[in-house]
This record gives C-alpha cells, sequence and structure tokens, in this order.
C-alpha cells in the first residue's frame, strides 16, 4: 500500500521514486523493501510527508490524497477560484442575431440557410460554389466567435451555436479529428460530442449544446489549427 501510495505522488509530481530518494538521502535499497510491503519507520516517514506536503496518515493509507493537493497545485487551484467570478461576470446573453449577420455568417461558412436553422440536419454539407474573398472579411469571423462565446438565450441562439459547431467538427473530420480521437484528449465533454456528432439528444439537457469558445480555443491549442480553418476549411486567407 505504502509503495503504491508513493509511486502516486511521485508520478504527481513528475519526478523518479529513486530521484526522491536521492534528495532527501534515503537509502535507494529502501525502495526494494518497500515494494515487497514493509512500511518505513517514522523518521523517513516524516521525511517523505514533508517532501509531497501531506500527514503521515495520508502518505500510509492514501484516504485523503485526491482531495488535498499539493502547495503548487493549491495555489494554482485557488487562482483558478479567483478568476472564475470574473468569468461569469463578462459571459454575455445570446438571444437575437440580424439578419444580415446570419446571411453573412452562411456565406462565410459555404452552408444553406436550412442547415443553420434545422439541428435536425447533422451532416454539413459544404455549398458546390465559394467565393473565398469573403474569407478578408474578419469581422464575420468575429462575429462567429462573438456567437460562440455568448450564452444561448433562445432556443434559436442554441440551434445556430450546434450548427457552427458542426461545421468545425465537420473540417477537423478531414484533420483525422474523429468523435473517438476528440474524445481521447480528455478535453471535451464526452456526452455533448456525441449529441453533435450524431443528432441523439441526452438525457440531461446541459449537454445537448454546441462548441463554446473555450472549445474552439483548447482545438486551436491541440490542433494548431486556426478559427478560419474550423469554420471554413481553408487554411488562409486570400485577398
Amino acid at each position: 500500500m505504502f509503495w503504491t501510495i508513493f509511486q502516486s505522488l511521485c508520478e504527481e509530481k513528475g519526478i523518479r521514486p529513486h530521484a526522491v530518494l536521492k534528495e532527501l538521502n534515503i537509502s535507494s535499497g529502501s525502495a526494494s523493501h518497500w515494494k515487497t510491503g514493509t512500511i518505513p519507520n517514522g523518521e523517513i516517514l516524516r521525511k517523505i510527508s514533508d517532501y509531497f506536503d501531506i500527514s503521515i496518515e495520508q502518505l500510509m493509507y492514501g484516504d485523503e490524497i485526491s482531495i488535498r493537493p499539493s502547495v503548487k497545485k493549491r495555489e494554482q487551484m485557488f487562482k483558478t477560484m479567483y478568476a472564475t467570478p470574473q468569468r461569469w461576470a463578462s459571459l454575455r446573453r445570446g438571444d437575437v442575431v440580424e439578419v444580415e449577420t446570419i446571411l453573412n455568417i452562411m456565406k462565410y461558412v459555404n452552408c444553406s440557410l436550412h442547415f443553420l436553422n434545422s439541428i435536425s440536419v447533422t451532416e454539413y454539407a459544404p455549398e458546390k460554389e465559394y467565393d473565398e474573398k469573403i474569407l478578408s472579411n474578419n469581422e464575420i469571423l468575429f462575429d462567429i466567435l462573438d456567437i460562440m462565446d455568448a450564452c444561448a438565450d433562445s432556443d434559436a441562439f442554441r440551434d445556430l451555436q450546434i450548427q457552427l459547431s458542426r461545421i468545425v467538427l465537420y473540417h477537423l473530420g478531414k484533420k483525422g479529428y474523429n468523435e473517438q480521437k476528440l474524445s481521447d484528449t480528455k478535453h471535451f465533454e464526452n456526452a455533448k460530442l456525441h449529441f453533435l456528432f450524431s443528432g441523439n439528444p441526452n438525457r440531461d439537457k446541459t449537454k445537448n449544446y454546441g462548441l463554446n469558445f473555450s472549445d474552439l480555443a483548447t482545438i486551436r491549442h491541440l490542433t494548431g489549427l486556426s478559427y478560419q480553418y474550423m469554420f471554413t476549411g481553408i487554411e488562409k486567407t486570400t485577398g
């Protein structure tokens, strides 16, 4: 039990067990005894518990390890907690999108108006003709990102986010990022992904939404693909 917990703590800290022993001036041969179930003496337990910033009881029994992070992780956690209210305060309601904006978006993402308005249509199919000159109008892309960043306050707005998300998933698929590969990254809600790909709603209605801006930013980080590519399938702007 002790050895298993010790190994897990080392993995969380990103350091090899023998490196910890060396740093704490503990005999490297101790590890072989611990692997067979031997528990270190009190002095060694104290050194190791101090090193990982946990109690000796946690080190031996592991009953609270998952809920007591290291000092560094606690600091990161508190910073996130302090920042969260500011993020909530900055969120905007998404209710009505002007018709002119919808028409511009329709041209930019190369889809039909029927597709944008119909979440029952789960498979995106690009229109045959596309004028790439529209890509030079960055304001349309900014409008799309604004829509994806807002909290849907109407069914129509939610449907628009869903269909725009399906366009993103279509273009990601062209790069080999299918549902399974995106799910395997552990960065996305699997139930939401399945809903977007299949059209089958979840019992938990909070999972029946499109990708949000944080999802898009994560995709950009993971894949290196631009926001323009996500919505158009074209990698660079033409003049």
